[in-house]
């Protein structure tokens, strides 16, 4: 498998960058500013934005997988990178035959939350944050409208630290619990779900 990942300063795919080198994965990381990887060890770098579409070709030169880690600050939850950005990668995707897609989005809306306590906090999530949750609806539709292999794993919260031991995901919203998933363990899952045909064309819950 040859891993890009889009979204590769966040951190999950400094973590994902971390645990394909363990693994001896080659990878090529998509960034803004390579300064953010902090050290994290991507076998190659491509400079630009994803709104940029010869560095999106660019960085899936020769790949067969693609991670897709976008994360919005507080104060850019109005740019359209959830939708737009995943349209662009899926488009380079096609162009250059690129067949598996695995996505990081949220279990904060819509069918994705399970239980009245979550729903409750959702629900005020979606009236703080609604540009951010409508681009997630956007992003979800453009994956599953894109006719890949794609995969969408939906973390409820994550944590710092080391993984804490391979807790196999669901495929329906999970309650509430005392786990707490670290980057460290979502980076764990993906390399383990990336490969397996039967994730693919559904949500994960970790």
């Amino acid at each position: 498998m040859n891993l890009t990942v889009f979204g590769a300063t966040g951190r999950t795919g400094r973590a994902l960058l971390t645990a394909a080198a363990a693994a001896g994965l080659p990878t090529t990381a998509h960034v803004r500013d390579p300064a953010r990887l902090a050290g994290a060890p991507a076998g190659r770098i491509v400079t630009g934005s994803v709104f940029e579409r010869d560095t999106v070709v660019e960085a899936l030169d020769g790949a067969t997988a693609v991670v897709v880690a976008f994360g919005l600050r507080r104060r850019e939850r109005r740019v359209p990178l959830y939708a737009q950005g995943t349209r662009n990668v899926v488009d380079a995707m096609h162009l250059l035959g690129v067949p598996r897609l695995l996505v990081v989005s949220e279990a904060a809306y819509g069918d994705h939350v399970h239980g009245a306590v979550q729903r409750g906090l959702a629900k005020l999530y979606g009236t703080v944050a609604a540009p951010a949750v409508r681009g997630r609806r956007q992003q979800d539709a453009v994956i599953t409208a894109s006719g890949l292999d794609w995969t969408v794993v939906r973390p409820a919260a994550l944590t710092e630290g080391p993984a804490r031991g391979y807790r196999p995901a669901a495929t329906a919203p999970r309650r509430a619990d005392a786990h707490r998933l670290t980057h460290a363990g979502l980076a764990e899952l993906i390399l383990q779900a990336l490969p397996d045909p039967a994730t693919y064309r559904r949500s994960l819950y970790p």
